[in-house]
């Protein structure tokens, strides 16, 4: 198996390439290059994203998009990139401050094979655009009932007010 990590911190990547090896004896992992440029010439099994904000979203859909068979774990400051990460059909979404222990954890589910089939989308010709992939089933349910709230929180004041408020002028 091969595995890469991409960070900007050298301390993360130490301690995520040390629980890689320590959980998958035999595994390669190899720090992926943060030069501004998305090198994606080489598929891996595993791709551990720890890079925050659009970036580090930009760096999950390039990938997806090119190997989309890949495992892909995103470790991010921002929890708003959920529904990103849910599109993307990633197998974990780490919000930090980051636990070894929470890291592990994830590694070791992934190790013992507890992937569902929509965490792995099978790669097509050419690029696809990735954010219009469905949803999982799970997934769809819970988007639909927060787009309900969301709708609800945002109404405008009943006809029966808007009637009182003309009548009382």
């Amino acid at each position: 198996m091969d595995a890469v990590v991409f960070t900007k911190s050298r301390q993360e990547y130490g301690m995520l390439s040390g629980i890689l090896a320590d959980e998958s004896p035999g595994m390669r992992v190899s720090q992926g290059s943060m030069d501004g440029h998305y090198h994606l010439e080489h598929k891996y099994d595993i791709v551990v994203v720890g890079v925050d904000g659009a970036q580090g979203m930009e760096l999950v859909c390039a990938y997806r998009e090119r190997f989309g068979d890949a495992l892909v774990i995103w470790i991010t400051d921002d929890p708003y990139f959920a529904g990103v990460a849910i599109r993307t059909h990633i197998f974990d979404f780490i919000v930090r401050p980051l636990a070894e222990s929470r890291f592990r954890e994830t590694v070791r589910k992934l190790m013992a094979g507890k992937t569902d089939s929509w965490q792995r989308i099978p790669t097509a010709r050419g690029r696809r655009n990735i954010m219009r992939t469905p949803l999982p089933s799970g997934a769809a349910v819970k988007t639909a009932a927060i787009r309900k709230r969301m709708v609800r929180s945002q109404r405008r004041p009943t006809a029966k007010l808007c009637n009182m408020e003309s009548r009382s002028r």
